[in-house]
């Protein structure tokens, strides 16, 4: 008897660990794409299904990744394209790609896995996918946080129902994503919350013309390090900046910055934020 209930045991086990399995997982075994045309994007967004409350919920969705797109009123020619991070999903759901570095070249098929279940209230949950691009033949990649991801048009979201007979909430896709540091999963990280050091970050004026006064609110003290890098990803600027628990203001200094786009990212404590802002002349 023993012996059969661990065998019974150990084969539940062994298909909970099937079913689980794209949780923190990265290759082609989580899913294949289509060898489709497909269109560039995540497809229509309004087909992907709702997950049901307390129930397990699987979904993939095929890709293509994009060759061209704009933003900041440019047309941004792509390389790649590396999704680094997918949070804000709502507690016990997890994604995985198809491929271990989740790094595609432009025009290429792939696929991602959203699996797990969750009891979180019925909804919308916009997703904060964080990406490292290569942009206009550049050989150094750009950190691209959610902000700017949302900003450039890639949106996803996971919307929960309470039960089968209840409809999906709509998708609204009219309210960006408003993230600072670091999107909050909204789910616990072993006993304790993830925390955000850096809040309330703001350019003004932007565009400018001479100099521009970063303010930002901290929770700590300590050293930050700041780059200004241009939308080819070159770093125009890098310098420590002093931080201290309360309000804080930096200034840019345009001297030498041509007119253009541009982007302030501040790292510290671990967690970076980024920001545009526009010089004119």
């Amino acid at each position: 008897m023993m012996q059969k209930f661990t065998s019974t045991f150990l084969c539940f086990l062994f298909l909970g660990w099937l079913v689980a399995q794209p949780c923190g997982t990265n290759n082609s075994s989580v899913c294949s794409p289509p060898d489709a045309n497909l269109p560039y994007g995540f497809g229509d967004i309004n087909n992907i299904p709702c997950a049901i409350k307390g129930q397990y919920y699987y979904h993939t969705i095929s890709f293509k990744m994009y060759e061209t797109f704009s933003f900041l009123g440019q047309n941004i020619s792509v390389d790649s394209i590396e999704f680094v991070s997918i949070t804000n999903l709502p507690c016990g759901l997890c994604w995985a790609a198809n491929r271990t570095e989740k790094r595609y070249k432009k025009n290429e098929n792939g696929c991602i896995v959203f699996a797990g279940t969750t009891n979180d209230p019925s909804g919308q949950y916009k997703l904060a996918i964080t990406l490292r691009a290569w942009i206009n033949n550049n050989p150094q990649p750009i950190s691209v946080p959610p902000n700017l991801t949302d900003q450039a048009g890639i949106k996803l979201f996971v919307r929960v129902k309470n039960d089968p007979q209840s409809n999906c909430p709509a998708v609204d896709t009219s309210s960006g994503f408003q993230g600072n540091l670091t999107a909050n999963t909204g789910c616990p990280v072993s006993v304790r919350d993830i925390t955000v050091p850096v809040t309330d970050i703001s350019i003004s004026p932007n565009p400018m013309t001479d100099n521009a006064y970063v303010t930002f609110q901290s929770t700590a003290s300590g050293t930050a390090t700041i780059n200004i890098f241009d939308l080819a990803g070159k770093t125009v600027r890098s310098y420590t900046l002093s931080v201290k628990a309360g309000n804080n203001i930096d200034v840019i200094h345009r001297e030498g910055m041509i007119a253009g786009a541009y982007f302030y990212s501040l790292t510290f404590n671990g967690s970076s934020a980024t920001r545009h802002f526009i010089i004119t002349d």
